[in-house]
């Protein structure tokens, strides 16, 4: 069975085998399979179902303080009453998503069964895992086992941080181009080609946000954003129905009798497929520029590194412009993160917000250990936490 082929029912079983649910997600995207990546399906989604508009039942809802931190062993543990299968669907949906708003949207069609509440509690206990120090023991010093790869979920959260962050500056109206000068002569792609420009680097930030970290085919699929149509400009690509003509030209000059079979063509879907393909890998490829940029500016505005304010006041030619220190040097340069206090956590009222400053706290120690560092303050203090 081709790699592309995998059923449903395999990709979960697979999903099951691999609790981090990183397999496919790793931090970089290096390993990014377009086969794979076409049947990445949400198995607990009924079709055509965005998790955007799942609404939970009240009355569904449980007290999560009856719930045991552990039951049960093995694969039959269940962790504050989620089991091996939900654990794995929250840990892929948090590599996807982050944690959002604290709105667990995105969480509820995927955890079926289980209220706001009950997902908030396990997401504060991932919280407080994720910045527990690194060591050899097999479970969290609370006793649960270890099932996700710390380093790797703190900076995908940074990424997906990153990307909200700048798309709500540009929101705000706070910025008004997407990078700044030093970015723009530094990689002098990022001004756009002949179709593809600016405004298409926003959309597919906010594709992102909207369908999750590295599925470019739902980003690909999703014509609302019209990125497709632009790669496929762009890149000079047919059209559907320019293969469709082609093959129904070649068709009629050969056969006349066969072009009422044209549209089958396993040539002309082939041929698609390929179309598709190639604007899928232009939509990742196009990302990952962003997202380095998305890194440079931001160790370089924590470190307060000197960059000409304007250049082309400077007359600096393109692609000639002061060099950008190397980002790994830029990162090794970051000033420790300031402790914050409970006073300085939008407070909703509830105890959980003093929680809150102290999981930062400890997400700031956490994060000096990790290659890509960034500010955990945007990711646990953006919203007060509902309860």
């Amino acid at each position: 069975m081709g790699k592309g082929k995998r059923s449903r029912k395999q990709m979960a079983a697979a999903d099951e085998d691999d609790i981090t649910g990183l397999h496919e997600l790793s931090s970089e995207d290096e390993d990014y399979s377009y086969d794979d990546d076409v049947s990445d399906n949400d198995t607990s989604l009924p079709a055509n179902v965005s998790g955007r508009k799942a609404q939970y039942s009240k009355k569904n809802s449980r007290n999560v303080d009856s719930l045991p931190l552990m039951e049960g062993e093995g694969r039959a543990l269940k962790v504050y009453g989620f089991n091996h299968v939900q654990r794995t669907q929250f840990l892929q949906t948090l590599m996807r998503y982050g944690f959002q708003n604290y709105d667990w949207k995105e969480y509820l069609p995927r955890l079926k069964g289980k209220s706001v509440e009950e997902i908030q509690r396990y997401g504060e206990l991932v919280m407080a895992h994720l910045v527990e120090d690194t060591n050899d023991s097999p479970t969290y010093a609370d006793g649960v086992p270890k099932e996700m790869r710390a380093d790797e979920t703190l900076v995908r959260l940074a990424k997906i941080s990153l990307v909200e962050e700048k798309v709500a500056a540009m929101e705000q109206g706070k910025i008004t181009k997407l990078f700044p000068n030093y970015l723009m002569y530094e990689f002098t792609g990022l001004s756009g080609g002949r179709i593809w420009k600016g405004e298409h680097d926003l959309l597919l930030l906010k594709a992102l946000i909207k369908h999750g970290y590295a599925r470019w085919q739902y980003i690909s699929d999703d014509r609302d954003n019209g990125l497709f149509e632009t790669a496929r400009r762009e890149l000079n690509l047919p059209s559907a129905n320019e293969l469709i003509s082609s093959q129904s030209n070649n068709e009629a000059n050969g056969n006349l009798e066969s072009t009422q079979e044209v549209q089958v063509n396993p040539t002309s879907l082939s041929q698609y497929r390929d179309i598709q393909r190639k604007i899928v890998e232009f939509i990742r490829k196009r990302y990952h520029i962003l997202e380095k940029c998305l890194d440079i500016e931001y160790a370089v505005i924590k470190t307060n590194t000197p960059v000409p304010d304007d250049l082309t006041e400077q007359n600096v030619p393109m692609g000639h412009s002061p060099a950008v220190p190397d980002i790994s040097e830029v990162l090794r340069e970051l000033p420790p993160l300031v402790p914050i206090s409970a006073k300085e956590v939008a407070s909703d009222g509830s105890t959980d917000q003093a929680h809150l400053s102290h999981l930062y706290n400890r997400c700031a120690v956490c994060l000096r250990t990790v290659a890509h560092v960034h500010s955990i303050r945007s990711v646990v203090t953006r919203q007060p936490l509902r309860v």
